[in-house]
């Protein structure tokens, strides 16, 4: 075996003993780091985080609640604003718990709105977690209240809606005769069995199979620049992973002919269906769908 060789195996051989050890060591590490039941048994350090047993609201005295909000801030007296544009929809929540920390669990808040928002899909109780979620539909432009309480306990979160002309947006068009988002998002929502139910009120309920016009904004579904398979919404379209308006806030169009995208609102004529189940997280579409020029 030549010099060179013999360098390159005392190299290689050199790394595998180096390997080895560090494997050895490791291992020691690794049973030296297994905490004593003196160890275990310390409580935890001031501010640390740690998972507490759920408890049932019917065993709890004293709650607290704190806010939760999907897109938010808090003001100079710590409130929680959510900026939100008209028609369009906040998904909110309050979590739950004792002094101590506890979630607590099936706790039913109230929840107050004032101002011309409303509320719209809350779950009835808190879960194990100790959250319950609800959603607002803002209203008119203004600075609408929402407070959720539990006896003492509460906590508020503040609507600054913006309309769809304040924030540089082109209103939509009105349409004689057609539907109208605000009959439409008053829709009662819920989930049951992994499923949305919708209920309707009667002045939607009696434009079922009716064909109707609607004007709204295109949010494309298919990557092409005409679209067969669309959802028509109540305000811009901003994000694929948020529908505007939420589930009464937004049409599935099926069109007859592709329609181009278009970032201007647009009216669409269609067979109505309302659909009282759904699993797709939009209560209404619309059949053989054309565009209604302008």
């Amino acid at each position: 075996m030549n010099q060179q060789r013999w360098k390159k195996h005392r190299t290689l051989i050199g790394c595998v003993f180096a390997l080895g050890f560090a494997l050895s060591a490791v291992g020691q590490n690794a049973l030296s780091t297994q905490l004593s039941d003196i160890e275990l048994d310390l409580e935890a350090p001031e501010g640390a985080i740690t998972y507490l047993e759920p408890i049932p609201a019917e065993d709890v005295s004293e709650v607290m609640l704190h806010a939760i909000v999907e897109f938010g801030y808090q003001d100079e007296q710590g409130r929680y604003v959510v900026d939100l544009l008209e028609r369009d929809k906040a998904y909110l929540g309050v979590r739950i718990t004792t002094p101590v920390g506890h979630p607590v669990v099936g706790a039913m808040p109230d929840i107050a709105v004032e101002g011309s928002s409303r509320l719209t899909l809350s779950e009835l109780t808190s879960a194990e977690d100790g959250v319950m979620n609800f959603g607002i539909i803002g209203g008119e432009m203004g600075l609408d209240r929402v407070t959720a309480s539990i006896g003492d306990a509460s906590v508020e979160f503040l609507i600054n809606v913006i309309s769809l002309r304040a924030a540089g947006f082109p209103s939509l068009q009105v349409i004689e005769g057609g539907l109208a988002w605000d009959e439409l998002m008053q829709a009662q929502l819920e989930y049951k069995d992994m499923k949305l139910v919708a209920s309707f009120p009667d002045a939607i309920k009696s434009k079922a199979g009716e064909t109707v016009k609607l004007s709204g904004f295109m949010m494309p579904l298919e990557p092409e620049f005409k679209q067969k398979h669309f959802l028509l919404t109540s305000n811009p379209p901003s994000c694929f992973f948020h529908v505007p308006g939420g589930p009464a806030g937004s049409v599935e169009v099926l069109a007859v002919e592709g329609i181009d995208v278009s970032w201007d609102p647009i009216v669409i004529e269609g067979r109505f269906e309302p659909q009282e189940s759904s699993d797709i997280g939009v209560v209404y579409r619309m059949h053989d769908a054309r565009l209604v020029k302008q």
